[in-house]
């Protein structure tokens, strides 16, 4: 039996900076809105662009986590393209 590979994780864009919750909230419409009437949105850094463009169904995942003053909420969501969709169990 051969152990199959996994493939390697590729961080496509990795960004931080500080922003107002008002700038915040402000970019988090920013991308529902694209979500809803493009099914994709763009982060533009200097000249170089990344699109997003998410498939049906996504798995979210909500996360708020403490340690000592320090506070953490993240929002993540997660699908597949290609050959490792989920696959839908059908009855025949």
């Amino acid at each position: 039996m051969q152990k199959q590979m996994k493939p390697m994780t590729e961080v496509v864009l990795k960004h931080k900076e500080r922003q107002s919750v008002v700038e915040f909230a402000t970019m988090l419409e920013a991308i529902a809105q694209k979500l809803k009437e493009n099914g994709e949105f763009t982060f533009v850094q200097g000249t170089e662009q990344t699109i997003v463009s998410p498939t049906e169904p996504l798995k979210i995942e909500y996360s708020y986590t403490k340690k000592g003053d320090k506070h953490s909420f993240e929002i993540e969501f997660d699908w597949y393209t290609g050959t490792q969709a989920p696959k839908k169990m059908t009855i025949e």
